[in-house]
């Protein structure tokens, strides 16, 4: 009999072994209108990869992505994870998944924030997401090919989530349920989780990882085009990064090179998953 350990390394190389040919099929950008889905959709294009934008505004996309006709000819998709009938065009026959929307306040300025009606925490980053989820699980098991892998831009801070709604209501509450429910899926996953989110230019910083909030560089700030550096990893790298959960920050320190990227995600591991199962058939 398996020992617990053993059982967890195992789902481990299985989760990694069921996406690792997801990118010979096309990766769906959620968010990609936004200011790290725009990275991860662009360093995926650079590389060859196959990529759709999931966007709700043409016009936007036309600006940011330099898509011509913007439609579904160019890989872009007009959808909304808050309108669920809106979604399976979008990840029909898709083998990757990177979920970087998230509900957007509007402040007048922090801390006096408020969500446009229908686009909350609640709405976005649980119901909607939750949406996404279900379709792309459901296109991608119909294809016979494996389950695509899943990488999820989420935050840190979710460790105590708010008891009371502050200045961005309950967004912490609702992208640690919302982590929980992918983890639960079945599907290959990522999940990402920034610190604060900076504009600067990538791989000039050290890049750290931790677990449950741990990571207390100073500032807490990493820049969005590094988070879309290991996203992109993760998905060109399933057999390192499925199954992993962490805290993502910068530091001074040597920068941390495009080549850095895989040991980045090796110091992600719980020390479980740090070692292969050998001798077992499966």
């Amino acid at each position: 009999a398996l020992s617990c350990e053993a059982m967890l390394k195992v789902v481990f190389l299985l989760a990694a072994s069921a996406c690792a040919h997801a990118l010979d099929r096309p990766v769906v950008i959620a968010g990609a209108t936004g200011r790290t889905g725009e990275l991860v959709y662009k360093q995926l294009k650079s590389k060859g990869v196959s990529v759709r934008a999931l966007v709700r505004n043409a016009t936007k996309a036309r600006e940011l992505l330099g898509c011509n006709k913007c439609d579904e000819s160019e890989g872009v998709f007009l959808a909304d994870v808050t309108k669920p009938e809106t979604l399976p065009p979008a990840v029909k026959g898709a083998g990757g998944l990177v979920i970087a929307s998230s509900a957007a306040p509007v402040c007048h300025p922090f801390p006096f924030c408020h969500f446009p009606p229908g686009a909350g925490p609640v709405d976005v980053d649980w119901v909607g997401a939750k949406a996404l989820l279900a379709a792309f699980a459901s296109a991608s098991s119909s294809g016979g090919r494996g389950l695509g892998h899943v990488v999820l831009v989420s935050t840190m801070g979710t460790t105590t989530p708010e008891k009371n709604p502050g200045p961005l209501g309950h967004i912490y509450f609702y992208k640690l349920n919302f982590e929980a429910h992918l983890m639960s899926s079945a599907l290959p996953y990522t999940v990402i989780k920034p610190c604060g989110l900076g504009d600067s230019e990538p791989a000039k910083a050290q890049l750290v990882v931790g677990h449950d909030d741990q990571v207390n560089p100073s500032p807490p700030m990493i820049p969005r085009a590094d988070v879309a550096r290991v996203a992109v990893a993760a998905l060109l790298q399933p057999n390192i990064a499925a199954g992993l959960r962490f805290d993502l920050c910068s530091q001074q320190g040597p920068p941390t090179t495009d080549d850095g990227l895989v040991d980045v995600l090796k110091s992600a591991r719980w020390p479980w998953q740090r070692e292969e199962v050998t001798g077992l058939v499966v």
